[in-house]
């Protein structure tokens, strides 16, 4: 097999790619080592596990994006999705747990002015992947070693037990940096230093597991409540409102400060020590959830490495400034979310940049 540009990973960067090398004619191949694409977006319907656009969903990976974030606001219109992106539901107060009281009223903790989509982010990926061709894409498929020849690269790919070789001007790696540095072999060795800097930059929210309550009713709102807690009593870390943008069904999602390692074995406790505490929180109305849904990221190995367990709210920065490798002739190009830099590393607009960036190296080579 052949192409002109391999790129290992399907998540948005790697998606957005795809997309914008079609548009200029040039062809490439898209490998993504789940069955699914999207990488950590993933949407659910509140009454079932599949997804459907015109369905109310709730994230389990990213759930927002910001005013002045001007990729993805750029990205949004041309995909035919203005129409489905609302305001994060803010009015009302927050709440702040200690371990001793519930204190109603903190400032500074609302998500208050992000946007969501209609349908959930999952949208974002549905309609990339509806405008992508596909012969192109290539589903549960493990990049396993790339080689630089002097007339190009190859890559070993693995599906269904089976080897594939494909050979191909120009690979993009639009995966998390540790993961790529740990799973696939290079032919010739990436440097040391290049090695230290990709192990070096942490997985967004690879360590972080989610968890969501879906409700008939949102009663926190009938109570004066905005959603948005802060607690450091219970399971759930962070929480803050998940519903739908009209008509419901209505939702709580809050972030487990239960450290990954804890977590194994455990997630029917974890459910019902969160059910607790949203009943501590927000009152008897929230001890019966029509649906409870937990991901934990740091369990998924095409995402989370050992490095990336313990949790991390801090954003995530590179040292790289050099994104192609002089060694193979800068044809292997390294993109991805993680690798934005500033104050977009591991967001959404994040991994929308980086692949901007990478398709313009693509096109200027």
């Amino acid at each position: 097999m052949r192409t002109r540009v391999l790129i290992a990973g399907g998540g948005l960067s790697g998606l957005h790619t795809a997309y914008e090398l079609g548009k200029r004619g040039i062809d490439y191949l898209l490998v993504e080592a789940r069955e699914r694409f999207g990488g950590r977006i993933l949407s659910q319907n509140a009454g079932s596990t599949d997804y459907r656009s015109d369905e109310p969903a709730f994230d389990l990976g990213p759930s927002w994006f910001w005013p002045g974030q001007v990729h993805i606001q750029t990205l949004i219109p041309e995909l035919g999705l203005a129409g489905d992106v609302f305001t994060q539901y803010g009015s009302g107060d927050s709440l702040f747990e200690d371990e001793r009281a519930v204190h109603r009223g903190v400032p500074g903790i609302s998500m208050a002015g992000a946007y969501r989509l209609k349908g959930g982010i999952r949208q974002l990926v549905a309609t990339l992947e509806e405008r992508l061709e596909k012969r192109r894409l290539l589903a549960g498929a493990v990049v396993q070693e790339f080689v630089y020849h002097d007339d190009g690269l190859s890559a070993a790919v693995l599906q269904d037990g089976n080897r594939r070789d494909v050979q191909c001007d120009a690979v993009v790696i639009a995966m998390p940096p540790r993961l790529a540095a740990q799973t696939i072999a290079f032919n010739p060795p990436l440097s040391e230093k290049r090695q230290n800097e990709l192990t070096e930059v942490p997985t967004w929210m690879a360590g972080h597991a989610k968890l969501v309550a879906v409700y008939k009713e949102p009663f926190w709102r009938e109570q004066g409540l905005s959603g948005d807690v802060v607690s450091y009593r219970g399971p759930l870390g962070e929480i803050h409102d998940a519903s739908a943008a009209e008509g419901g069904p209505y939702a709580l999602f809050g972030f487990l400060n239960v450290p990954a390692g804890q977590r194994d074995g455990k997630e029917q406790a974890i459910k019902q020590a969160a059910i607790e505490q949203l009943s501590r929180l927000f009152g008897r109305d929230a001890e019966s959830p029509l649906k409870i849904t937990m991901k934990d990221w740091a369990r998924e190995r095409y995402t989370a490495t050992e490095l990336d367990q313990p949790s991390s709210n801090q954003h995530v920065f590179s040292r790289m400034q050099e994104f192609a490798e002089q060694e193979w002739g800068k044809r292997l190009i390294w993109s991805g979310s993680e690798l934005a830099g500033g104050h977009i590393g591991g967001y959404l607009e994040g991994a929308i940049y980086s692949s901007v960036r990478t398709v313009g190296m693509i096109d200027s080579a």
